[in-house]
């Protein structure tokens, strides 16, 4: 997963930036990632809430500019994988095992400990957060585009 959160609308935009004067360029860009950058907060914020190895993945999430506009990007590795929708690894059975001593014991683990049990695409931080808030920044994010292409 190169978890990558588009954001809409820009398509149309870029067809006439072409034509923009950089300092136009520039101010729209900086405006975008001020309404983007917000949700990279909020993806950490809520990775430390669930804990185990999603705050070391969430190191990783940045927003980044792309050709098509910005998009918050998380660097795909196997611990953002399982910090974001779990392990689906199966139950382990018990098993007796003796110490030095000989003395009997039954090991009772019954799944992985580094990560929490496997969501399937609904994911714990990084896609919760987009989720919440995406129409949200879209709509800001249009708002302000808006407001530097007309000067205001």
């Amino acid at each position: 997963m190169s978890g990558n959160v588009q954001v809409l609308g820009l398509d149309d935009l870029r067809q006439r930036m072409f034509h923009w004067p950089a300092e136009l360029d520039r101010a729209v860009r900086d405006r975008v990632t001020v309404e983007v950058q917000p949700l990279v907060g909020a993806m950490r914020s809520l990775a430390g809430a669930v804990g185990g190895s999603a705050p070391l993945a969430a190191r990783s999430v940045r927003v980044q500019s792309t050709s098509a506009g910005m998009a918050v990007v998380a660097t795909a590795t196997a611990v953002l994988y399982g910090a974001e929708f779990g392990s689906d690894r199966k139950r382990r059975r018990s098993y007796v095992n003796r110490s030095r001593k000989g003395t009997a014991y039954v090991v009772t683990r019954r799944t992985t400990k580094q990560f929490k049990p496997h969501l399937g695409r609904r994911g714990y931080w990084f896609w919760p957060t987009v989720r919440s808030d995406l129409k949200g920044i879209n709509a800001r994010v249009g708002k302000a585009i808006n407001e530097v292409v007309s000067g205001g």
